[in-house]
This record gives C-alpha cells, sequence and structure tokens, in this order.
C-alpha cells in the first residue's frame, strides 16, 4: 500500500467584521448584528472570539455588556453573526457608539478585525421655558426675582441657553438691575436653572412696573417660551 499525501499549499483566509449602525427605540432591546465574514471559503472550521466595549456608549445603561463570545464558521460557509442588544430609551442624546472586537482566530488570521456599533438616538428635542415673577420692591436695598428655567422633558445631554433682561414699564438701572446676556446650564439628567435679577428698592409711591427676561441661544433644546415678564409691585 502507497499513501498518497496532498499537501497544502494554501493560506488561511482572512476575518473581518462590518460596522452597523441600529435606532435604539424608546423601551425594551434592538439588536445590532455584526457579520464575521472570511475572505474565502475554508475546508476547515474557523473560530474566532467576539467581544463588545465602550467607546462614547456605555455598557448596562446603553447597551447589554456582550463578553468574549465564541464563533464557528463551519467548512464551506464564510459567515457568522454577533448580536449585542442595544437598550432604548426616551432621552434626548448624541449618537453613540461601541466597538466589537475580534481575537484568538483559529484556522484564519484577522484581517478587519474591530466593528463599529452606532446607535442612533430616536428622541424628541426638549423644549426650554421660563416662567413670570412677581416682586415686592421694598424701601431700600435689592431684592431678587428668581426666574426659572425649565426643559419640558429630561435630557441625556447638558442643556445650555443664554437670558437677559430688558425694559418693560421698568427702566434699568433705577428699578432693577439690568442682567444678561447669562449663560445658563441644565446638566444631564436635570430640568431646572435659576435667572435672578436684582430689583431696587424706594420709598416713592408708583404703579406697578414690568420687566422683561429672554432666553435665547440654546444649546441641546428648543425654545417654547421665550419671553416672560416680571411685575414689580411698588
Amino acid at each position: 500500500i502507497g499513501l498518497g499525501t496532498i499537501v497544502d499549499d494554501d493560506g488561511p483566509p482572512s476575518l473581518s467584521i462590518n460596522d452597523v449602525t441600529v435606532t435604539e427605540g424608546n423601551s425594551g432591546t434592538t439588536d445590532a448584528t455584526f457579520t464575521v465574514a472570511l475572505a474565502a471559503v475554508s475546508g476547515q472550521p474557523v473560530t474566532v472570539s467576539a467581544a463588545a466595549s465602550n467607546e462614547t456608549a456605555t455598557a448596562g445603561s446603553d447597551y447589554v455588556a456582550t463578553g468574549l463570545t465564541p464563533l464557528t464558521i463551519p467548512p464551506g460557509q464564510t459567515t457568522a453573526t454577533f448580536l449585542v442588544p442595544v437598550n432604548g430609551d426616551t432621552l434626548d442624546e448624541a449618537n453613540e457608539t461601541f466597538t466589537v472586537t475580534l481575537a484568538g482566530p483559529v484556522n484564519a488570521t484577522i484581517g478587519d478585525g474591530i466593528g463599529l456599533g452606532t446607535i442612533t438616538d430616536d428622541d424628541a428635542t426638549p423644549s426650554l421655558s421660563i416662567n413670570d415673577v412677581s416682586v415686592t420692591e421694598r424701601n431700600a436695598g435689592a431684592t431678587n426675582a428668581a426666574f426659572t428655567v425649565t426643559l419640558s422633558a429630561v435630557s441625556g445631554q447638558s442643556v445650555a441657553a443664554s437670558a437677559a433682561t430688558s425694559n418693560g414699564t421698568a427702566t434699568a438701572g433705577s428699578d432693577y438691575v439690568a442682567t444678561g446676556p447669562a449663560a445658563l446650564t441644565i446638566p444631564a439628567g436635570q430640568t431646572t436653572a435659576t435667572f435672578t435679577v436684582p430689583v431696587n428698592g424706594d420709598t416713592l409711591d408708583e404703579a406697578n412696573e414690568t420687566f422683561l427676561v429672554t432666553l435665547a441661544s440654546t444649546v441641546n433644546a428648543t425654545i417654547s417660551h421665550a419671553t416672560r415678564p416680571a411685575d414689580g409691585a411698588a
């Protein structure tokens, strides 16, 4: 009996993983499905491990932490899939990213071993409003008129705006202290900021007077009620 041996002279095929974009939804999870592909069909089973890791997205809150997971591509086939569940929420936030990395290949090499997962935010931008304030002026010194700037919903991003006073029937300098434009910030997860205007006291008998506070230059929010008056009671 003579044994004939066929010596393989073909190099192992290379593996790559694609990039995936998924819209998060408002609740539950949506799978980000990554495809791990061989550059050529192999006559041997190919194995490799994949794992997800944070970029701007955070495992646990934005997506389900997915540790080192073995994948197998049988002989004659060219692909395997790796699923990362993405968590839905109702927070307005920037698009976020995570990566999936391949490691430990058997019967293959790694060509492109990092896949980028992008979580697309689908939540409406919240709106800002400012309330009306009435303050009794007193006879001397200053009394603060404290305006509350409120977001219509909690945001996953820091929200910024500016606020500034302008005359109504009251006059800046004599009746109140001209204030602004002043930068206001509502941190992510909070819904309010305060804008304070000092109202000057006096002993003059006069009609109630008003001044205005106007919001402008918003970042990560729209404006639903931009201008609100303050009434200074005599």
